[in-house]
């Protein structure tokens, strides 16, 4: 027999359940704002980014970084690896990256433009160029140095027709856009689900992530 709704009893279950779940939306958002007061999470905005894993993966992370940035140097070599090794290649998450380049920074624009030109020649190879161009922060200061750091994972001369047209300056443009409406300040800084974090070392991150794929 189905309960009546506007009996007493089902009135305090109801109430009861409608409690529990105020009380972890709020938990939920204190804990956002302790992590990292100033982020905001973008409902949408990272469909046509460069990914890496299972789209069904339980738990998205989300890297916003820059390639000239020496943090996220560190980051690429010290957590990544670790990262794709414990959570990407066993299916538990799906990454997205998301480039913050500098507009007025000439090293900032052309690896940011090579690096949706590359992503966009052939996705699986993105990642190993993002790789390459880390390694080589700081050795290159013209397009041909890059295209030169570049040569191992892509096509050069259709890269280099595509960063002398800025075939893709609105992509790049457009991730700035995501940045400033997802409140980013710093290079790295990931989002695990809806927190957000500034340069974590790998101990936060699987503790997020853990955290994360627990209440998945």
């Amino acid at each position: 027999m189905v309960s009546d709704p506007t009996t007493p009893n089902a009135a305090k279950r109801l109430t009861l359940v409608t409690a529990i779940v105020l009380a972890l939306g709020v938990i939920a958002v204190v804990v956002w704002l302790a992590l990292r007061p100033d982020f905001t999470p973008a409902p949408v905005g990272y469909e046509d980014q460069p990914t890496l894993g299972q789209a069904n993966a339980p738990l998205k992370v989300i890297l916003f970084e820059n390639f000239m940035c020496e943090y996220c140097k560190g980051f690429e070599e010290e957590v990544f690896p670790q990262l794709k090794r414990d959570y990407i290649d066993t299916s538990k998450i799906e990454v997205y990256y998301v480039n913050l380049a500098a507009w007025g920074s000439k090293q900032a624009e052309l690896s940011a433009l090579a690096g949706e030109c590359a992503y966009r020649q052939d996705e699986a190879a993105f990642w190993q160029f993002k790789s390459d161009v880390y390694r080589a922060q700081g050795s290159w200061q013209t397009l041909d140095d890059l295209l030169n750091v570049a040569g191992a994972t892509t096509e050069v001369e259709s890269l280099r027709q595509c960063v002398k047209e800025q075939r893709y300056a609105s992509e790049v443009q457009r991730d700035i856009d995501l940045v400033d409406k997802v409140g980013v300040q710093g290079t790295p800084s990931i989002i695990v689900g809806i927190q957000g974090f500034e340069a974590p070392d790998y101990a936060t991150l699987k503790a997020a992530i853990d955290a994360g794929l627990a209440g998945s």
